[in-house]
């Protein structure tokens, strides 16, 4: 019993230092891309990021699962994890090697952007150094070392977002960005294998085709599904680029990373509660949390995405952003809507996670990297840049039906019950959006203001309206909300 208490107890305390050193890195990263807007023109952001998902992509196709193989395995033996480390090692060469030999055709015929044959070589050689890095920490993880794991990739993110800047600042342009890539590789190896001996994952053993199977066909199946997630969030951008060039590539790029900010901060980490909340809940409560949850998620995010996008010109007239990106203010305001959709989505693979149906939640997964790269080009194609941002948000809303679909065939829980109550918070929106026009406009005849004024109006502004109009068009959730809320603070009183 004291073991297990202990073992809790680190469990706890590990995942409290991953949380928040993990938030605390995508702040600091996403300031951080804020100020290179200062340094760095769109189309050459473009072009970098580009060349970045092309390598990543080689990494992630190359995986084969084998991070989580050896972090869920505590008894490993070491030829077992020598032979994952060849096999990973010996992935990654091909797959990036081959990406760096067929770079000419990608980024010419593929991707449409020749100029991020640039920033290629570079890219490179920092995922092979990432590479090395990788099963060390798997092995970290696996031991349970969370709070060593979470410094030494803040130290890693803190590398890349002060070089970064710093570079940029000194003219570097898109290089700085390949060179803090390569500054935060180095600093991840060199953090990360002295914390684990070279005997636990490199003492040369026998290759054994029977170790090799019980490796891929627990892996395979999980590198499939991280692929997916990883495309459906990058993907994208490679076929905005195809479709439009270099330039407003880089617009969406930022404007995609400002729209995700509710969707990643509130609801992933809501769908990453969910999983054991759900688990410890009989079938028939699970669908009553799930339906509570669905509404309590929506109180919570709707307001952020939907508010975002009202107040979208502004952020980029009104702040720091130079006149260069301005023009990703409409991006912007189209794709906050995937802010309503995509963690709706989140949620219900939170609770088809507790019943073990990752199968379905794969192909769920590829449906929507489909749905994604089919509607940006598609609709891309008949209206231009703004129909093209607007299919990003209809890709998440089929992959939301489609889970919804999923959870009704499965379980028997009616479309209605799931999404009647996601309608007042919505409608809750429309008089915050009014809130935000009407200051907006109001503004616009007072002339030239101190920047930042005229944005902080129209957030508190909105905001105000939108608890008044959720309290009226929305009290039961809200008062739901409220006590939750309160007990809350009491609880940590």
């Amino acid at each position: 019993m004291a073991g297990s208490s202990a073992l809790a107890r680190k469990a706890v305390l590990g995942a409290a230092w991953t949380i928040a050193t993990g938030l605390g890195s995508r702040v600091l990263g996403l300031l951080g891309t804020l100020v290179l807007t200062r340094f760095i023109a769109p189309d050459v952001y473009g072009e970098v990021s580009a060349a970045a998902v092309v390598v990543m992509t080689a990494h992630f196709m190359s995986s084969l699962g084998i991070g989580q193989f050896i972090a869920s395995r505590p008894s490993l033996d070491r030829q077992m994890v020598f032979n994952a480390t060849v096999y990973f090692l010996l992935a990654g060469g091909v797959a990036i090697g081959g990406v760096y030999l067929l770079r000419e055709p990608i980024a010419e015929h593929l991707v449409g952007a020749p100029g991020m044959l640039e920033f290629m070589p570079g890219l490179v050689v920092a995922m092979l150094i990432d590479r090395l890095w990788y099963i060390p920490d798997r092995l970290l993880i696996r031991d349970l070392r969370f709070r060593s794991v979470s410094l030494r990739n803040a130290a890693g993110e803190l590398t890349y977002t002060v070089s970064s800047v710093a570079l940029a600042v000194l003219g570097w342009g898109g290089d700085a960005i390949v060179a803090a890539t390569l500054l935060r590789a180095v600093v991840r190896v060199a953090t990360t294998l002295p914390a684990v001996k070279l005997s636990e994952w490199l003492t040369p053993s026998p290759l054994s085709r029977e170790k090799a199977r019980e490796l891929l066909s627990f892996g395979i199946p999980l590198n499939f599904g991280s692929l997916a997630n990883f495309g459906a969030s990058k993907w994208d951008n490679l076929v905005m680029i195809r479709l439009f060039g270099e330039h407003v590539g880089g617009l969406y790029n930022l404007a995609w990373n400002l729209a995700d900010i509710p969707a990643s901060q509130v609801g992933e980490r809501i769908g990453d509660v969910l999983v054991p909340s759900f688990s410890k809940l009989e079938p028939e409560q699970r669908k009553t949390a799930l339906v509570r949850a669905l509404t309590l998620l929506s109180l919570l995010v709707f307001p952020l995405a939907v508010g975002l996008g009202a107040v979208a010109p502004t952020i980029l007239n009104d702040t720091f952003f130079n006149e260069a990106w301005e023009s990703a203010g409409p991006l912007l305001a189209v794709l906050s809507a995937l802010g309503v959709t995509r963690p709706i989505g989140w949620v219900l693979s939170s609770y088809m996670q507790v019943y073990g149906r990752t199968r379905t939640i794969m192909v769920l997964e590829w449906l929507k990297v489909a749905a994604i790269v089919g509607g940006i080009a598609l609709l891309g194609s008949i209206g231009g840049v703004l129909w093209a941002c607007a299919g990003v948000g209809v890709a998440f809303g089929v992959h939301a039906l489609a889970s919804l679909w999923v959870v009704k065939r499965a379980d028997g829980v009616p479309y209605t019950r799931l999404l009647r109550p996601l309608i007042r918070p919505l409608i809750a929106c429309l008089p915050m959006v009014a809130a935000v026009l009407a200051v907006r406009y109001g503004m616009a005849r007072l002339g030239e203001l101190p920047r930042g004024v005229r944005l902080g109006s129209e957030v508190v502004v909105g905001a105000l309206a939108f608890i008044v109009s959720a309290l009226a068009i929305a009290p039961h959730a809200s008062r739901d909300f409220l006590t939750l809320a309160r007990e809350a603070m009491r609880r940590r009183q």
